[in-house]
Parts: structure tokens; C-alpha cells; sequence
């Protein structure tokens, strides 16, 4: 593997670097996107049923300790209940942004690692290639054993910019759906949320 990683050049230390941050990004994702950090149901109905009880203080003690997206912009709404319903709904989409971008943090990242690996890739086998027609021009072309060696240490940055864009990609595009998912759900409840300290909704 050392082998392999050296013969890339500089091009692939910085592949591996990126590889790495992938990795890390992937696993906080997957950890920080997670139900149950995100949206719980049992907290969100939890805090309806202790509005509809008359129980705001109850409620607003549970959204500040739930400590989940859904749970701060539920507190926003309880705490904020007095307002008219257009200020409201102004201060709910503003902390709303907050929530949305703080559940997209990291993700474009992602993004951009599954785009300019392959590129990487193809730079160092380019590079690679510039190499073995140098060796070409001084040694001629007999010695097929070392060009054959030398084209395929070329290559090796393609394959290693694949293997790091590919994963990034698809990690990319399931946690991008899953905040637009996420995202959803939340908007709705919110309004159902509002609809409900307004009095409109039982």
C-alpha cells in the first residue's frame, strides 16, 4: 500500500488527505442527521399534547431539553406565542435558515471532493504520462518491461481519485436528501405547531 500510495507522487498524498476528510465528514453526518438528533416524534408529540393540555411551561422545558433541530424552533414558537401569527411565522423561518444550514454544514464538502478527485486522478496520471515519454526519449522504446511499469504508476492516481469520488458522491447525494427530507418535515410541523398556540388546530 505504502508502495502504491508513493509511486502517485504528491498528487496522491493529497488524494489520501481527502479521502480522509471524507471519512470524517461521513461518519459526523451520519451521526449528527440522525432521527433521533434531528426529529424525534416521541419529543414533538410530547410538546403538542402539553400545549393542547394548557401546559406551556411544560412544553417549553421540553423543547429546551431535547436539544434537536425541531426542538429550538419549537421553543421559538412557544416562546414567542404572544405575537401576532406573521411575526411569528417570520421568526420561524428565520431560526428556520439557522437549522437548515446547520443540518447542511459539512455536506457540500462532500460535494466538492467527489468532483475534484477524479480530476486530481487524471492531473497525476498526466503528470505520470509526462514522465514515461521522458524516460522514452532517453532509453528509446525497448525496454517495454519499464514502460509498462511506468505507465501503470501512472495510472495510479486515476484509479485512487475514483476510489476516493465515488463513496463521496454517494454519501453526497443520500445525506442531501436526507436534510431536503428532513427539511420537509420540519416546515410542516412548524406550521401545524403555529396552527395549534393560535388556537386553529386541536
Amino acid at each position: 500500500m505504502y508502495e502504491f500510495i508513493s509511486q502517485g507522487g504528491t498528487v496522491m498524498y493529497v488524494l489520501l488527505g481527502l479521502s480522509v476528510l471524507a471519512l470524517t465528514i461521513i461518519f459526523e453526518r451520519a451521526w449528527s442527521l440522525r432521527r433521533s438528533v434531528v426529529f424525534p416524534s416521541d419529543v414533538v408529540k410530547a410538546i403538542e399534547q402539553a400545549v393542547r393540555e394548557g401546559n406551556t411551561e411544560t412544553a417549553l422545558n421540553l423543547s429546551r431539553a431535547s436539544e434537536t433541530s425541531i426542538g429550538r424552533i419549537l421553543w421559538v414558537a412557544l416562546h414567542n406565542r404572544g405575537i401576532r401569527r406573521p411575526v411569528l411565522k417570520e421568526a420561524l423561518e428565520e431560526i428556520g435558515r439557522q437549522e437548515v444550514a446547520y443540518l447542511e454544514r459539512f455536506i457540500s464538502v462532500l460535494g466538492v471532493i467527489a468532483a475534484i478527485s477524479p480530476l486530481l486522478g487524471l492531473l497525476g496520471t498526466v503528470i505520470g504520462m509526462i514522465e514515461v515519454f521522458r524516460v522514452i526519449s532517453i532509453e528509446g522504446v525497448g525496454k517495454a518491461d519499464v514502460l509498462a511499469g511506468g505507465i501503470a504508476t501512472a495510472l495510479n492516481t486515476t484509479a485512487a481519485g475514483l476510489t476516493v469520488a465515488i463513496p463521496s458522491l454517494v454519501a453526497y447525494r443520500f445525506f442531501e436528501s436526507r436534510v431536503n427530507q428532513f427539511i420537509v418535515e420540519i416546515e410542516q410541523h412548524a406550521l401545524m405547531f403555529v396552527d395549534l398556540l393560535k388556537g386553529e388546530r386541536e
